[in-house]
């Protein structure tokens, strides 16, 4: 395996070690002593992320303000007023994301060094690279494929060919990195890119470009 293109999911994969937004917020709902089902948190955490870009004006706004428009309409669809405690959940998922993003500083360098092309693919809400400017990692990429921006959500087809035109990536030397199967490995696989899977559950080969790895710091062993 030779890779010269690495494009990466960015919530739960960047900002996490394949954990996803909505696990990591319900458990600082749980810590916090808002106590619900998952499930009936999940309907308030879709409201709020599905119609976030509608709700609102997201041009400029960094990870905070997204966040914490997030948050904030969470509470609203939960009919939970505390002002506080909102502000604790973002702080406490911003200073969790920022962990793990200074831990993942060094592998963009060395990639880069390297003379990697590196990409983001995500579906996001149209703001993020002003986000990723505002967490100073923006310089690491060459492209950033937000679906919000491009029209297209993962897995579908589009928005990896996107990316890959922009920096006229070849798919034999590219590679997905990402924590969600149905988003992130099967776009990547139905374009015959490389594609590793971020989790710490082990998880049935689709083909001989699937690897599992358990953070992205592990992509350094393939390059």
């Amino acid at each position: 395996m030779k890779l010269k293109f690495i494009f990466f999911d960015y919530g739960g994969t960047i900002d996490s070690d394949g954990v996803h937004w909505r696990k990591r917020f319900y458990e600082l709902y749980l810590k916090n002593g808002i106590n619900i089902s998952y499930d009936d948190f999940s309907k308030a955490f879709f409201d709020s992320d599905d119609n976030l870009p509608r709700r609102h004006n997201l041009k400029g706004l960094g990870l905070y303000e997204t966040v914490k428009l997030e948050v904030s309409d969470v509470f609203k669809y939960l009919k939970i007023k505390d002002i506080e405690l909102e502000k604790k959940i973002v702080d406490e998922f911003i200073n969790d994301s920022k962990k793990y993003i200074m831990m993942n500083l060094n592998l963009f360098k060395n990639l880069k060094e390297k003379g990697i092309k590196l990409g983001i693919i995500s579906n996001f809400y149209g703001n993020l690279e002003s986000v990723l400017k505002s967490i100073d990692i923006l310089h690491f990429f060459d492209v950033v494929a937000d679906s919000g921006v491009v029209g297209h959500i993962k897995p579908d087809k589009e928005i990896f060919e996107w990316a890959l035109k922009k920096i006229n990536a070849s798919p034999e030397l590219s590679a997905m990195v990402g924590d969600a199967l149905h988003r992130d490995i099967k776009g990547a696989h139905n374009i015959g890119i490389y594609h590793f899977y971020i989790s710490n559950e082990e998880s049935p080969k689709c083909c001989e470009k699937f690897i599992q790895i358990k953070n992205i710091r592990e992509i350094i062993k393939y390059v």
